[in-house]
């Protein structure tokens, strides 16, 4: 965060994407997928509208030279995504994951990734596939669960794919579009923190479990047998996931290491 003074007033203004609150990354969310055709400066000056939370009387009645002194704040916005702060925890009464995917499970990682690569191969113009992404993400609360306790750190019911389709149709399809946009930015900042995480570990080698697809990492951790079979992996955290990614890539290296020596 930083504080800026427009116009003989205090703004405090965040300089990532993590410190954006909920009304500011919806609101974010409806200038950049805003139909409308902005010059670059008018959509820098709504965002910085939007970032410093400034009323409309004191963002017209501002001097534009201040207005564009600040326009810089902006950037941020358009460089890479690192939003993995869950700022959307529930939405008309379907609840989402935590920050960072701490209580994704990897059955409903894969399932969500393969309709994300769709929706990017319709060049995201597919709502239909979207509306099926925010419906696997976020879901009713499990029968009589207890929110204050919140034993297992998820109120989501289980992940069940066709009642997740169901939903996408049912609910989802409704929401606002700077909702179900504003859950695909997290989704890719999160996705894009994973992706840097295994790349920090990968090795390129043929043997390294990292470069394969998510099924064929699965099949490899679930004949280890240290997490049970393929339908226990299923329910792995992702982030247990990676942790036992790394710790298979640190043991090749050290067999690797073994046998030159």
């Amino acid at each position: 965060m930083t504080i800026i003074e427009i116009n003989k007033r205090l703004y405090t203004v965040p300089t990532c994407w993590n410190e954006l609150t909920r009304r500011q990354l919806l609101d974010v969310m409806k200038i950049i997928y805003s139909p409308l055709l902005f010059t670059i400066e008018a959509a820098y000056l709504k965002l910085l509208k939007t970032i410093t939370g400034m009323g409309w009387y004191h963002f017209f009645s501002a001097p534009i030279t201040e207005l564009e002194e600040y326009l810089y704040l902006v950037d941020f916005l358009f460089k890479e995504n690192e939003l993995v702060k869950q700022v959307i925890p529930v939405y008309k009464n379907m609840y989402g994951p935590a920050d960072d995917f701490n209580n994704l499970i990897m059955a409903e990682f894969i399932f969500t990734e393969d309709i994300y690569l769709k929706f990017c191969d319709s060049k995201k113009e597919d709502i239909n596939l979207l509306d099926q992404l925010v419906a696997i993400l976020y879901r009713p609360t499990k029968k009589a669960y207890d929110h204050k306790l919140n034993k297992d750190g998820d109120p989501r019911m289980p992940f069940n794919e066709n009642i997740c389709i169901y939903n996408a149709k049912k609910c989802v399809r409704r929401w606002p579009a700077n909702v179900k946009h504003a859950i695909l930015h997290w989704y890719q900042g999160c996705q894009q923190k994973l992706i840097n995480e295994i790349k920090e570990f990968s090795t390129g080698d043929e043997g390294d479990p990292a470069k394969y697809g998510l099924l064929s990492v699965m099949r490899s951790i679930a004949e280890k047998g240290i997490h049970g079979d393929f339908e226990k992996v299923e329910k792995m955290y992702v982030r247990m996931w990676v942790m036992e990614l790394s710790e298979m890539s640190e043991e090749t290296k050290r067999i690797k290491a073994s046998i030159k020596s």
